[in-house]
Formats: structure tokens, sequence, C-alpha cells
């Protein structure tokens, strides 16, 4: 497209001057403008812009050309092309972009209503109307007068004036109308461009609107989805601190929980050291017969018959041996067991009892050694009994005890009480090694300790 380098003032001159329409393309950096670019330059848009004269000049849409057009022509939509008038009156204004047809259809729309203005402007002009007849009239009158000079008769003076003056009238009359039809015109002009004014103004403002209306829902959704973006971020920070912290808690109680067990391990280990250890010492708590006790410590991997050797030694004499709780008598056959293995270690507390001799049973009888250990203790209480009620007087069938017993020897009779503490011992019989109070009417308090399990040697 051949378009117009000049300035706008320049391109407004020239088409008033040839009387061609005035094309103003606005464009702008988008796919239409692209488009339309395109449309432009089609070899039939050319030729019909050239040959009809039409003087096109292309503005872009930030220059201040085009601020200055709008100030006329509002601008509202890029690309636009005005059609203009002579009369600078915008015949079509095409917004966006189109198609060539429809294009050159607008086009060829646009310079037929731009010769009909023309032709109904030459009508009413009063040049347009009195020059041809002017012109044809010296054209028919000069023939006449070099064919017929001499024919040709000139009139009065008087009436050629008067024929002047009314001519002179007529043509001040044709202009006076002219004039005034040239001002309706102008006037019908002015208002149809003073009303497509403001149109394009309230088009404009309108579609301001519009676009500040979307423009504000559009800021609207933004800031909404802002909004949503940064709850959304604060709900992920708060689910990864709540994560952290109960991953933090939970290793920190894991390690505790480790540390826990690692403690305790140590712990049941050391006590199981040391329960291994007391257990390899047992100490042994022997209450003897005559109400004393005597302790000591043995490997508890020693048999039970070191721990009777022991108490009979210090007794003197054969024992038994018996737990209290649970109630136990140790029998010849756990004599070779172990101390631990008779849960007597770490520590236990054992009775020590009197063995009954072996003449209550015959010779040769392999169960008189059990049956006096079963008999002992009935006939140790018929002993105290007796003693209690008769005060040590010797049965009618002592001679039926052996003669080497001291159990048979008679006991002297006292007839009162002795004088001091050492008369008033009382006498006492032996049974092996141990010895047993036969008088218990003198001195009660001293025949208290007859039982090993008397609380007042506590």
């Amino acid at each position: 497209m051949n378009w117009f380098s000049g300035s706008i003032p320049d391109a407004i001159q020239r088409s008033k001057r040839q009387k061609v329409v005035f094309i103003v393309y606005i464009y702008g950096q988008n796919d239409m403008s692209t488009e339309m670019d395109k449309v432009w330059n089609e070899t039939d848009v050319v030729s019909t812009c050239n040959s009809n004269g039409c003087v096109a000049i292309k503005i872009a849409a930030n220059s201040d050309a085009c601020g200055h057009f709008s100030q006329i022509y509002p601008v509202v939509v890029v690309p636009s092309t005005y059609f203009i008038g002579v009369n600078g009156a915008p015949i079509e204004v095409t917004a966006g972009h189109k198609g060539k047809s429809d294009f050159l259809q607008v086009l060829q729309n646009v310079l037929k209503l731009h010769n009909d203005q023309l032709t109904a402007s030459q009508q009413n002009s009063p040049t347009a109307v009195i020059q041809p007849n002017t012109s044809s009239q010296q054209h028919t009158a000069e023939p006449s007068t070099y064919t017929q000079p001499a024919q040709e008769e000139k009139p009065p003076l008087e009436e050629r004036v008067q024929k002047a003056k009314g001519k002179m009238e007529e043509r001040k009359i044709n202009r006076e109308k002219t004039d005034n039809e040239k001002e309706k015109q102008e006037e019908k002009d002015r208002r149809k461009l003073g009303k497509d004014m403001q149109t394009l103004k309230e088009y404009q403002k309108e579609r301001e609107m519009k676009e500040s209306v979307e423009q504000m829902r559009k800021e609207k959704a933004e800031e909404k989805r802002q909004r949503d973006k940064i709850k959304e971020q604060i709900a992920r920070d708060r689910e990864e601190r709540a994560a952290r912290f109960r991953k933090e808690k939970e290793e920190l109680q894991q390690a505790q929980e480790e540390k826990k067990q690692a403690q305790s391990s140590v712990r049941q280990k050391l006590s199981e050291e040391e329960e291994a250890k007391k257990l390899e010492t047992a100490r042994i708590q022997v209450r003897l017969p005559d109400g004393t006790s005597v302790s000591d410590s043995f490997p508890s991997s020693n048999a039970l018959q070191v721990v009777h050797s022991f108490v009979t030694k210090h007794v003197g004499g054969d024992v038994t041996l018996s737990t209290v709780y649970p109630k136990r008598i140790f029998t010849l056959d756990d004599m070779s067991q172990t101390l631990l293995s008779l849960n007597l270690a770490p520590s236990s507390v054992l009775i020590a009892v009197p063995r009954k001799s072996t003449s209550l049973s015959k010779p040769g009888n392999g169960g008189g050694g059990i049956l006096a250990l079963i008999l002992a203790p009935l006939l140790f209480l018929w002993n105290m009994i007796r003693v209690f009620l008769f005060g040590g007087a010797s049965q009618p069938n002592s001679e039926a005890s052996p003669p080497d017993t001291e159990e048979s020897q008679p006991l002297p009779q006292r007839s009162g009480r002795p004088q001091t503490a050492y008369q008033r011992k009382p006498l006492n019989r032996t049974e092996g090694n141990v010895r047993r109070l036969t008088d218990m009417k003198d001195d009660d308090d001293e025949n208290a300790t007859w039982n090993g399990n008397s609380t007042q040697q506590m």
C-alpha cells in the first residue's frame, strides 16, 4: 500500500484539494494489526485505492499523532480504519480485523457514498450551476459573433443595464440561496459529526466502563487467587510444621525409649550380675536348740552336707536341719544337693533340731532312725509336760532305759529355794551335746529359751 508520508494536516489538505477520500489506518502491536496489514497489502485493495486517488495515512496507536487524532475522532479499537469525506465527517469506521472480501466491499461502499456526496454538493453549489451556462453561452455566442457579425443588433444601453442588474440580482439571490443551503448542509454535517462524535464518545465511555469493570473483576479474581494461594501455603506450612513437630517428638520419644531400654538393660545386666554374684555365696543363719544362732557364709555350690557338718561341729551332736517357711525338713538325700538348688542362696534361715538316739529302735532295723526322727518332737514335748507336772521326779519305768544314758540317772531333790544365783541354777540333763532344764519350778525365766523360735532372743 502507498501510504502518505507527510503529516496528518498535509494529508487533509491534499484530500480536500483533490476531493478524494481521506483514509486513516490506526495499527498496534497485536495479531489483528498483523492480519490487517496483510489485507492492506493485497493487490485488489491497493489498486482500488490508487484508482480512486485516495489519500491514506498509517498511524501507530502509541504515537503522538494518534493522540492528536483521537481528540477529534476517538480511537476505540486497535486496529481501526477511518474513511473521512471532504467535509471532514467520517463516512465509515471499521474496527478490528476484516477479511479481504469484506474490506473491499466496505471500500467500494465508501467510494460510492463519497461520489454521491460530491455530486450533491456540486448540484447545490451556485458556481456549479451558473458556470456551465456561462460557458455554453460563450461557446454558442462566439460562433454566432464570428459567423454573423453584421446581422447582430445590440439592444439599447438602458435595456442592457436593466438586464445586467436583473442578472446580478438573480445571481445575488442564487448566491444567498446557495449560501443558505450550504450553511444548512454544513449545520447538518456538523450536527451529524457531533452526533457521531457523541456516539463514539458514549461508545468509548461504555467500553472504558466495561473494560474497567472487567479489569476490576480480573483484579478481584487475582486477589482471590492470591489469597487462596497464600491460605494454601499457610495450610501447607502448618502441616509441614506439625509433621516436623510430630517427627521430632517421635524421634525424641524413640531416643528416650532407646535410652530407657539401654539403661534398663544396663540395670538388668547389673542386677543379674549382682544377683549372680549374690548367688555365688549363701549366707546361712542357723538357730540352735539352745536358743542361740550362728551365721556363716558358704559357696552356693557347696552341698548341704557342708552346712550340716558345720552345725553338727558347732553343736557337738547330730541335728536335723529344716526351714520355717516354706516348712521343709531336709533328709539324708538332700545333703548331697547344693545350696543353690535348695533355694538357700543368697541367704536363708535354718533351724537345727537335735536328732534322737537310735536306742528306741532295735539294732539292725533300718527304719529305726527315721522313726526316732519323727518321734523326737513328741518325746521332747512329753518330757516337758512331765517335768512341768511332776517336778522332774524319776519315772517308775526308768530302769528300762539304758544304764549309760544320763536321762536314767536320778535327779537330786531340793527341799528349798537356793540362796545364790549359782545355787539357784537348776539341774539339767544332757542328751548328747544338748543340755536341757529339768526343774522349771525354781525360775521360769531361765527356761524361756528352750524353743529356738522364741522371740526373747531377738
